[in-house]
């Protein structure tokens, strides 16, 4: 807990104890706090800021008209006139609004500021006379405020007053006088007095405000008077302000109401193509489903934004009835209403959707299918799977590829032959690609289970195929499946080997370390190589830290080339024994080595000095002073510190 705190807390205990001392402090059971009458003592007292500032906050929740004088006393204090206003403010005495008149006259600068914003907050409707005038007065920030209040305030006199000011105010008060009628609209249509509220945002309409002030007039007067609220917004949407049909759409779509959906529906047709689109926007927005037949009918629009409006609200609220239309758009010449299809058919909710897009694939083009594929299986529909291993049997072939990338995703143990069948007939290389992902998705997910699939798919399979199978064995795994690999590292086609090598290094259990030994003992160089990396890398998984050392040691040996021996490095620093580190420490005068030793070496000591903490030293030292790298040599100096 930092000073400030502690020292806020000390102060704190200090003041309670003291007014407890005097007698001051009410106590009870449910609430521990200072009464009225202590509060105001504090507020009369020679306390400092930060204790009349809670009796302030204490006030505001407890205080009565008693403490009233003693408040209004302190509006004109600059510390502390936003703490009193902010106690004052909720509390339901007209004494308070007195005090805040009263205080007009006394207080300047931003104290007067905020008392105007309270007063404005109240809604003193008496104070209205004691504003007007500062309207013009050479205050910015007074005049400002003086607007706002007469705004929230939102009597007919206060209204006529920021009107009849509207020229005579400063250019820099008009923003805050615009702002203040905009606000009184709004409280009168909150007061359920939209009648008061319309002329104002009739007038505000006219031209000669700015836009925004216009925007939310017309916005105020569409809430103000409910009962014409359709008409105004279908006239918008047919006039040729940009931004008033965007805001009518926005409307549209925050209010509801079927019978006013109606009306929209039976204009959309009526109106230009800007506002069609937009109107279009609106409806999608305010998901009304009983628009969705002329939304329907506006897909078929020959103008491009009405058009692409339609198929993104079809896509909102359409239904299973729409998805033959829009899967036509699927293939569209248009690649926004392409793309507008497939989002819409994506995001389409409603029974018998997927069912619907199911029964589509087989009634359009190749492309078209293969884009009903991806959405069936981006839906996680019940109907992907067996559709696309329907499809696997399309004549066409991009739809068989993207068919088994839905199995790819979503297939399992008994999709798995049909797949192996897919990657036996392909004849493509894309295609044979994605056979090959597919199946080994599946044996990845499926485990043990597909070993028998795999071995009976080798049953006649040409040699790319064979070699996919092969891989397929790694990715299930296992003690069972790398028999057949081993088999195949004997095989008479020099390809067959090849893979069976390939696979065998990448193994990722343990099972699989002596026949990679053996590999990198071999006199052939690829064999050598692939056998002494998976080697190396299964050494980092096994448990036991002697076995781990002996085979380490065993492929220092083994490893030929500077590329081998900086794996094995690698690998001795996440083993931090002694003997790691002998070993390390014999190429740290190697300058090829240097590197790859000392990194490792830092690892080990960093482990090892729990136990050796001499021995670790040492070596983090040795490290210091051989190695040229000033990267290592931070992180040995960094290490070394620890045990200092």
């Amino acid at each position: 807990m930092n000073a400030k705190i502690w020292k806020s807390i000390f102060i704190t205990v200090l003041y309670f104890t003291a007014m407890l001392a005097c007698g001051q402090v009410s106590i009870t059971l449910a609430d521990e706090t200072l009464n009225e009458t202590a509060l105001i003592a504090v507020l009369k007292s020679d306390a400092g800021w930060l204790e009349k500032q809670a009796a302030c906050r204490d006030l505001r929740r407890t205080g009565t008209a008693k403490s009233i004088p003693v408040l209004a006393a302190l509006l004109l204090d600059e510390e502390l006139s936003h703490m009193v206003r902010y106690a004052l403010e909720p509390m339901p005495y007209p004494e308070v609004d007195q005090a805040l008149r009263d205080a007009l006259a006394e207080t300047t600068g931003m104290p007067k500021v905020g008392v105007i914003i309270s007063i404005g907050a109240r809604r003193d409707v008496h104070a209205v006379a004691l504003l007007v005038p500062l309207l013009k007065g050479t205050e910015m920030d007074v005049a400002r405020a003086a607007a706002g209040a007469l705004g929230r305030i939102a009597t007919p006199e206060a209204i006529k007053a920021l009107f009849d000011f509207r020229s005579a105010v400063p250019r820099a008060v008009r923003p805050a006088l615009a702002e203040g009628l905009l606000t009184a609209g709004q409280r009168f249509v909150q007061d359920g007095k939209g009648h008061l509220a319309a002329p104002v945002y009739q007038n505000l309409l006219e031209s000669s405000w700015p836009m925004h002030v216009r925007m939310g007039a017309f916005r105020g007067l569409v809430y103000a008077q409910p009962n014409r609220a359709q008409d105004r917004l279908i006239k918008a949407l047919g006039g040729n302000v940009p931004l008033f049909r965007d805001m009518a759409a926005q409307i549209i779509a925050e209010t509801t109401g079927a019978d006013a959906t109606k009306l929209y529906a039976d204009a959309l047709p009526k109106l230009p193509t800007d506002g069609q689109a937009a109107l279009l926007r609106g409806l999608a927005d305010r998901k009304d489903p009983s628009a969705r037949p002329a939304v329907a009918k506006a897909i078929h629009s020959s103008d491009k934004q009405v058009k692409l409006a339609a198929v993104k609200a079809l896509g909102v609220i359409g239904s299973a009835v729409d998805v033959a239309t829009l899967a036509e758009l699927l293939v569209s010449d248009d690649d926004d209403i392409a793309h507008a299809a497939k989002a819409g058919l994506t995001t389409m909710q409603g029974e018998g959707v997927n069912s619907a897009i199911a029964a589509a694939v087989p009634n359009v083009a190749p492309a078209s299918r293969v884009h009903l594929l991806e959405l069936l299986a981006n839906r996680k529909a019940e109907q992907a799977v067996p559709m696309a291993v329907n499809s696997l049997k399309d004549t066409n072939v991009s739809v068989r590829i993207e068919a088994l990338r839905t199995l790819t995703v979503l297939g399992g143990e008994e999709q798995a032959p049909v797949v192996v069948a897919a990657l036996k007939k392909a004849v493509d290389s894309s295609e044979r690609a994605a056979a090959e992902k597919a199946l080994g998705a599946i044996c990845s997910r499926c485990g043990d289970n597909m070993l028998p699939v795999v071995l009976d798919g080798m049953n006649g399979a040409n040699l790319e195929s064979r070699i996919v199978l092969l891989g397929a064995l790694g990715r299930i795994g296992g003690s069972k499946a790398i028999k057949p690999v081993l088999a195949a590292l004997n095989d008479s086609n020099e390809q067959i080997n090849d893979e069976a090598v390939r696979v065998l290094s990448n193994w990722s259990t343990l099972e699989a370390v002596p026949y990679l030994l053996e590999l990198a003992q071999s006199d052939k160089l690829s064999r050598h190589v692939l056998g002494l990396r998976g080697y190396i890398r299964l050494v980092r998984t096994e448990p036991s830290t002697k076995k781990k050392t002996r085979m380490l040691t065993k492929a220092m040996t083994l490893a030929k080339r500077p590329s081998e021996m900086k794996l094995v490095m690698a690998a001795l620093g996440t083993l931090p024994t002694e003997q790691s580190l002998n070993m390390l420490l014999l190429h740290l005068d190697d300058e090829e080595m240097r590197n790859e030793a000392a990194s490792a070496i830092v690892e080990v000591a960093a482990e090892l000095g729990k136990k050796n903490k001499t021995r670790a030293v040492d070596a983090l030292r040795s490290v210091i002073k051989k190695c040229k790298d000033e990267g290592i040599r931070k992180s040995a100096r960094k290490t070394l510190s620890i045990f200092k």
